[in-house]
């Protein structure tokens, strides 16, 4: 089984290839306990690098707790945002 601090290390690797907010069932963790784990971990030890909040995962633009580096910026706004 994996550890907090091998699940955050992979969602590390994965917002290093795309940066855009992703909730957390897409990249893998599954298990409300363990999301509510690597959210712990993250707001406590990561929170001057990543951001966790309310927003659309990219993955398949549906609304959950999403996570994304601080330095990318918020989310893009959708194309039916635009007026």
């Amino acid at each position: 089984m994996k550890t907090v601090h091998d699940i955050v290390a992979t969602i590390e690797r994965a917002l290093k290839e795309d940066p855009r907010p992703c909730c957390f069932h897409c990249l893998g963790v599954t298990s409300e306990d363990l999301c509510e784990q690597v959210e712990k971990h993250i707001k406590e030890n990561l929170s001057t690098a990543y951001t966790v909040e309310k927003g659309t995962c990219h993955k398949k633009d549906h609304q959950a707790r999403v996570i994304h580096p601080r330095d990318a910026g918020t989310a893009m706004p959708s194309y039916k945002d635009k007026g």
